[in-house]
């Protein structure tokens, strides 16, 4: 039976037209080859896409490449930039410590030819009838009188603060503190006592009998608390001090200059030896 059936369908395929089964394969090729047609389309786009992402690829490496180059020199440049800025700025502050160095030396002259600037102008000034009275006899006169004393016979606050001054511009120290001693023990209240005290710590200073310096700068502060040569008094005694490695004494002088007086002249010599104080090394432990 089974055989039967099989030759049965072996004759029915065999029974079908040729044409039909052309057809069938022409169909079949047709299909093959368009198959064929659109792997061909879809492995040139992938190539052109495989190409494309390449190029991107290597577009983007050297836009990395140039980014890195660009970063790397900016830094570069710009750490040049920081040392030559630095270079620049600390020579720019060791010459500004000198020029404070030397303005102070400067200033310092100056304050003297400025404190004398009064007593010089009455020297020149000449006597004419009419003129002012000389505020400083009349106030010794009034104060001898007060206490019972005549004043000196011939002897003026001016004559007698004048020759103190001579001596000390000559260079006679030792003499000035003298006579500018003697001049406030005679003139307690004139008008010139503020300087004549002053002068008398210039002097030793010059000297360089700091201690005494210390002291009549001291007493410039303390006894005439309203006078113009106080911030000069602090700044001076400051220098005193800072000569005889007392730094904390110095450092308290100089800070009273620049807090009471920080408009002043002396405030700015005195900031500049704040300054130094604070870079100056500490002192080498003594040996035992």
């Amino acid at each position: 039976m089974r055989k039967t059936t099989l030759f049965v369908m072996i004759v029915g395929l065999l029974a079908v037209p040729a044409h039909a089964q052309n057809r069938e394969h022409l169909q079949m090729a047709a299909e093959l080859r368009i198959l064929q047609q659109q792997n061909q389309e879809l492995a040139s786009a992938l190539a052109q896409a495989i190409q494309l992402l390449n190029e991107t690829a290597k577009a983007l490496n050297s836009r990395i490449d140039q980014t890195n180059d660009l970063m790397r020199k900016g830094f570069a440049d710009q750490s040049i930039t920081l040392n030559t800025a630095a270079g620049d700025s600390r020579k720019t502050l060791a010459q500004t410590q000198d020029v404070a160095t030397r303005l102070g030396e400067l200033k310092e002259e100056v304050a003297s030819l400025r404190t004398s600037l009064p007593a010089l102008i009455s020297r020149l000034a000449p006597a004419e009838p009419g003129l002012p009275v000389d505020l400083d006899a009349a106030a010794a006169a009034a104060a001898a009188v007060a206490a019972g004393q005549p004043p000196p016979p011939g002897v003026t606050p001016q004559r007698m603060y004048d020759t103190a001054y001579e001596d000390y511009a000559a260079g006679r120290f030792a003499e000035a503190v003298l006579a500018f001693e003697e001049f406030l023990k005679t003139f307690a209240t004139s008008a010139r006592a503020h300087l004549a005290q002053l002068y008398i710590g210039e002097a030793e200073f010059h000297q360089n009998r700091l201690e005494q310096a210390i002291a009549a700068y001291t007493l410039v502060i303390q006894n005439h608390p309203n006078s113009d040569q106080v911030p000069w008094a602090y700044y001076k005694r400051g220098m005193a001090q800072s000569r005889l490695q007392q730094t904390a004494a110095a450092r308290t002088s100089f800070e009273a200059v620049v807090k009471q007086f920080p408009d002043s002249e002396p405030a700015v010599l005195a900031l500049s030896q704040l300054q130094r104080l604070d870079s100056a090394p500490p002192p080498a432990p003594r040996k035992p």
